[in-house]
């Protein structure tokens, strides 16, 4: 039998822990949390969501997020690519699209691990430059 190695999976947004998304519930059994880490990226409000966007290598910004460790990687990113609206036949119309990235886990060790990118224009679109979607929510609701 063939032991297939680790899959993980990088989250930003609303399937950090403590956000109370069904999906997140949904998966519960079939991740397990790494811990906290951040990837290279800019993080923006799309309305109910954040949205991660690429940067290129000369520009800078870090988006603060969790690693999970993935037990089931066929069931868990059928379930996430229908939630965050991957269409993997066609990922040019898709709202996200997912790709391996190099992400550091908390005790050095760098792991590949996938995450959503969104994929939409994101002009007129407010930039969440803490970098932290919880703490950007908590900000927003005291405000």
């Amino acid at each position: 039998m063939r032991v297939e190695e680790p899959h993980y999976l990088f989250v930003y947004g609303t399937l950090r822990t403590g956000l109370g998304n069904p999906v997140r519930t949904e998966i519960m059994y079939d991740v397990e949390l790494i811990g906290e880490s951040v990837i290279r990226g800019k993080l923006y409000d799309i309305g109910r969501y954040p949205g991660a966007v690429r940067i290129t290598d000369r520009e800078s910004g870090s988006i603060k997020g969790e690693v999970l460790k993935i037990t089931y990687p066929k069931k868990v990113l059928r379930i996430l690519d229908q939630y965050e609206g991957f269409d993997p036949e066609t990922p040019g119309k898709s709202e996200y699209c997912r790709d391996l990235i190099p992400v550091r886990l908390p005790k050095g060790k760098e792991v590949m691990a996938w995450v959503y990118w969104y994929n939409f224009p994101v002009e007129g679109k407010r930039r969440i430059r803490n970098n932290d979607y919880v703490d950007y929510l908590k900000t927003k609701q005291s405000s």
